[in-house]
């Protein structure tokens, strides 16, 4: 009896050995698989991968439990749960790493958990021969109803939704029904064959494209999911056929090595993606150095702006592209587009040009959201203030981008002074809306804010130039004939008193009235060209328009002109000269009503308000406006008749303005009219005062 019992003893250890020796193949073929996975994540980085990884570390554990299964291949319970709950669990992992919603971890962890505990419930109770058919019905319900819920309350359904969704409600209800008469079986089954069959459609929905890894692994969860059925039908059908285990394991080693090959495919694919944005890197950079040389050489600037919008559209990933300047730091004009065609074309130049103001653009790019590294983006509800330009292309929901979205680059000189900006929407691809892609967008903006910065300066510095030549000219012309002219005017004075009335007294009175206008414009000259130094006190600026009304009053009574003021309560005073500013001021009151003449409505417009530490004060009429107005504050530049100006006033306010610490500036209206419009800061005290 003791051989007996030996002999019995080493076949049961054989038995154990074969079975070891059967499996261990599988094992180290299912470790090896593994280790590629967290190989591959280093090279990889996709939360994707971390699930599948998780789900073929179970599939490992499943067959690696079945190691210590007895002879007559009865697993003790917990044993049969920990092998076959890893296998539902895994089928749950794929399914959730396939799911379009499996880059947030909080829908995946509700859907991992809504789907794998009732699955693991399900398990336990056959494990453990647990005859509670409300139990396998609730976990039947939970899985077969609860994931189509899911999905309708949490996503946006989809047309595919109602091919599948149906497909599992009418599976768990027949597993359901099983259950209610003692079959709990099936619903076992089910849920293994509909978890490895469904990620071969997602799957192919993932990757949607017919390569060898992606046939592949879609092909073997296909098959993986039919092996259950198939089992179930050979052990019901027909038992004595015998089927080497090994063949219902092949479709694990076809999806395993097909999810290998999809993503070595997709890192070929980013390497490949990678040379053609270098090349398009490289294009582009060639591209804005080519431009950035021609910036740098002096060219006018408005005359590259088409060919900056293009080469950025060419370049980059947004389709439309506006170039929008300012000259004065008041009004903007689309200097350049590309991609606004037909209506869109004439409504972005009709914004740029007389709705959207420099305040707006300024204002727009400190509320944006930051983008990259001066660049932001507004959102449609930030750009409801200052309307849209429409569009036809649609986008998907998605985190980088929406309709109505806009990119504003901001160009600021070196000096920090805003010069423009330029404006980007409507992305071929919203996932390249990032930083890197501004990157190069914004140098190239930078350099274009120094040139237009430095076209302004060059204005500046050629009017300040041409000023102080003329005014030495003028100072030396005035000089030779005061003298000669003093003498004119004493000499008719003496003449016309010795002279009795008459038509000779009349001549006289003429030559001396002309005389002394000659003298006064000689005095003028004479005023342009001193740099005298200022008497400035603080002043205040409504008391002053108002003692320069008074001296024009009965002329502006007597020829109809209506005179509109608008002066800001507790406007901060100003630091000026009061004479020569009274100087300005009148300059620009017989300016104004020099340009209405001819007018049957004549209208003048006088604002003053306080904005940013300066006193902006506006002379506005509805005449017939400048000229030119590049030529506005030129010596001797004027449009009105022979006789009735100097040509001088607008230039001796320019000088007194600029001695002052502030700016003019001179624009049309429309549809007729013009503005002069003052810039000058508030005094110290003044603006301490406003502060507190």
């Amino acid at each position: 009896m003791v051989m007996i019992d030996l002999a019995l003893l080493r076949l049961e250890k054989f038995a154990e050995m074969a079975i070891l020796f059967d499996k261990l193949p599988t094992i180290l073929v299912l470790a090896v698989m593994v280790g590629i996975f967290v190989a591959l994540r280093r090279h990889v980085k996709s939360p994707r991968l971390h699930l599948w990884i998780a789900a073929w570390v179970l599939i490992f554990v499943h067959f690696f439990v079945q190691i210590f299964e007895p002879p007559d291949g009865n697993l003790t319970p917990l044993t049969y749960l920990i092998d076959l709950g890893c296998l539902q669990l895994s089928a749950m992992y794929f399914i959730a790493s396939l799911t379009s919603f499996f880059e947030d971890k909080r829908l995946t962890f509700s859907f991992l958990t809504l789907t794998g505990l009732p699955a693991l419930v399900y398990t336990a109770g056959l494990a453990y021969d647990l005859n509670w058919r409300w139990l396998y019905i609730s976990s039947a319900a939970i899985i077969f109803y609860g994931a189509p819920l899911f999905v309708v309350l949490r996503r946006k359904v989809v047309a595919t939704f109602y091919v599948w969704a149906p497909i599992v409600a009418v599976t768990g209800t027949v597993a359901m029904v099983r259950a209610w008469h003692g079959e709990y079986i099936f619903g076992f089954l089910a849920i293994l064959t509909l978890g490895f069959a469904f990620p071969g459609f997602l799957f192919y929905r993932r990757y949607p494209r017919w390569s060898p890894g992606v046939v592949t692994s879609a092909g073997g969860f296909l098959l993986w999911g039919a092996v259950f059925p198939l089992g179930r039908i050979m052990d019901v059908w027909a038992p004595a056929v015998k089927i080497n285990p090994e063949i219902w394991n092949t479709p694990k080693f076809f999806v395993a090595f097909g999810m290998i090959l999809t993503l070595l495919e997709d890192k070929s694919e980013f390497l490949r993606s990678a040379g053609r944005r270098e090349q398009k890197l490289n294009h582009q950079l060639q591209k804005f150095a080519g431009i950035t040389s021609r910036l740098l050489t002096g060219v006018e600037v408005n005359s590259v702006c088409n060919e900056i919008a293009s080469a950025i559209r060419e370049t980059s990933t947004f389709d439309r592209v506006v170039i929008i300047l300012s000259n004065d730091g008041r009004n903007l004009f689309a200097a350049g587009h590309a991609g606004y065609e037909g209506d869109a074309k004439t409504l972005i130049e009709h914004k740029c040009n007389e709705v959207w103001k420099f305040d707006d653009m300024v204002e727009a790019c400190t509320i944006g959201e930051k983008l990259g590294e001066r660049s932001v983006i507004l959102r449609p509800e930030q750009m409801e203030k200052y309307g849209q330009v429409p569009s036809s292309t649609s986008f998907e929901p998605s985190a980088y981008w929406m309709k109505g979205n806009e990119i504003l680059v901001p160009l600021r000189s070196m000096r920090g002074v805003h010069v423009g900006c330029i404006g980007l929407s409507d992305p071929r691809d919203v996932t390249r809306v990032n930083s890197e892609e501004l990157t190069k967008i914004e140098l190239l903006a930078g350099d274009l804010a120094v040139t237009v910065d430095n076209a302004a300066l060059h204005r500046q510095l050629a009017r300040a130039e041409k000023l102080a030549a003329i005014g030495q000219l003028v100072a030396g012309v005035a000089h030779e004939l005061n003298n000669p002219l003093t003498s004119i005017v004493g000499y008719t004075e003496l003449i016309s008193d010795e002279v009795p009335e008459g038509p000779a007294r009349q001549k006289l009175d003429k030559m001396l009235r002309e005389a002394q206008r000659m003298k006064r414009i000689i005095e003028n000259l004479l005023r342009f060209a001193r740099q005298n130094s200022l008497a400035r006190k603080s002043a205040d600026l409504e008391v002053l328009l108002q003692d320069v009304l008074a001296l024009r009053e009965y002329h502006l009574h007597n020829h109809d002109i209506e005179v509109e003021v608008q002066i800001e309560p507790g406007l901060p005073h100003v630091a000026l000269d009061e004479d020569q500013f009274k100087q300005i001021l009148l300059n620009l009151l017989n300016n104004s009503i020099d340009a209405l003449e001819g007018n049957s409505k004549k209208r003048i417009r006088i604002e003053a308000s306080c904005n940013n530490g300066r006193v902006i004060l506006c002379f506005d009429d509805n005449g017939y406006g400048f000229a030119d107005l590049n030529r506005v504050f030129d010596p001797f530049y004027t449009t009105k008749p022979v006789g009735k100006g100097t040509g001088l006033g607008l230039s001796i306010c320019y000088g007194i303005v600029k001695e002052h610490g502030g700016e003019i500036h001179a624009e049309n209206l429309e549809p007729h009219g013009a503005r002069i419009l003052l810039e000058l800061p508030v005094e110290a005290a003044a603006l301490a005062a406003q502060s507190i």
